[in-house]
């Protein structure tokens, strides 16, 4: 029987629905993958099979003159389920997986025998225009893991993990949350509107600005939940985690004690909620951990 854990069906959700939309971050900012896609109208699908909760998603690459034509107007966006031909003849990519365990082996897997899953869509799409770009986008994705730790003389590298780490899991708390998710669902039942924001100064090089300031929210409000991006302007946050700069959220990405990290100065908690500030990491770090290989959680 082809059944998925309700755990293993959650984790496959949240990276189709929470970590896939990150990659626009490098897809419109890192010059090499501006280049490659700016050509490309392209739809990137994703199917895994399962007896009872088979999962579908598809993402949409289109160049600028194509997006122009369309009423969002965007390049790149995430849909529920298989591509129904909105945007046209296309050419598909079909990344389909004979189970969700096998799709997670993909992203989650601890060794290379965990992510052969692949090499069939691999073998059927190699020809296709876009393809290989498409898979060096996806590894952009492991930025997010928790080894990886570009430092201070990677600026780039530390402004993407950052940006990219934080709207993926505002997102993924969100969608948590919607999918009925329990411990989310407790923790934001009882909750009035409130905003939990993360604010991570500006990336300087010798005093100069090189990189923008990085905002990501959540906003809860009795059980229900909306991230964004940015930093929310209509009330104060509840909680606000303030970091100097990419380097000291870094550190609690990779997995720095959240009391120690506020100790040595990584981050600053602001607002009259400071004290939900550790259950809301905590939260986080929950979320986190269904999105990363088991070899980086602690046993």
């Amino acid at each position: 029987m082809n059944r998925a854990s309700a755990e293993d069906v959650l984790a496959a959700r949240l990276f189709l629905h929470a970590a896939f939309p990150a990659m626009r971050i490098p897809l419109t900012e890192d010059p090499k993958f501006v280049k490659k896609f700016e050509k490309l109208d392209l739809v990137v699908e994703f199917k895994a099979e399962d007896d009872e909760n088979p999962l579908a998603a598809h993402m949409v690459f289109l160049t600028e003159a194509r997006a122009g034509a369309t009423a969002g107007g965007k390049r790149f966006k995430v849909y529920e389920g298989v591509y129904d031909g909105a945007f046209g003849d296309l050419k598909v990519i079909r990344m389909h997986f004979k189970s969700i365990k096998s799709l997670l082996g993909l992203f989650k897997g601890n060794t290379p025998l965990e992510m052969l899953g692949i090499v069939p869509s691999v073998l059927k799409n190699i020809f296709t225009r876009g393809f290989f770009s498409f898979l060096f986008l996806m590894l952009s994705l492991m930025k997010m893991m928790p080894d990886s730790v570009p430092g201070v003389d990677q600026p780039f590298e530390q402004y993407l993990k950052v940006k990219m780490s934080l709207y993926m899991i505002t997102t993924a708390m969100s969608k948590a949350t919607k999918l009925g998710y329990e411990p989310m669902v407790k923790w934001t039942e009882p909750q009035t509107d409130r905003i939990y924001q993360f604010k991570v100064g500006p990336t300087l090089v010798e005093g100069k600005e090189i990189y923008p300031e990085i905002g990501a929210y959540l906003r809860v409000k009795y059980g229900k939940t909306k991230a964004g991006r940015g930093i929310y302007a209509r009330k104060s946050p509840f909680v606000l985690l303030s970091f100097p700069n990419p380097d000291g959220c870094i550190a609690i990405l990779s997995g720095k004690p959240f009391v120690e990290a506020v100790v040595e100065g990584c981050v600053e908690i602001i607002g009259a909620g400071d004290s939900y500030a550790i259950t809301f990491n905590d939260r986080m770090m929950d979320i986190q951990d269904k999105l990363i290989p088991s070899k980086f959680l602690k046993h």
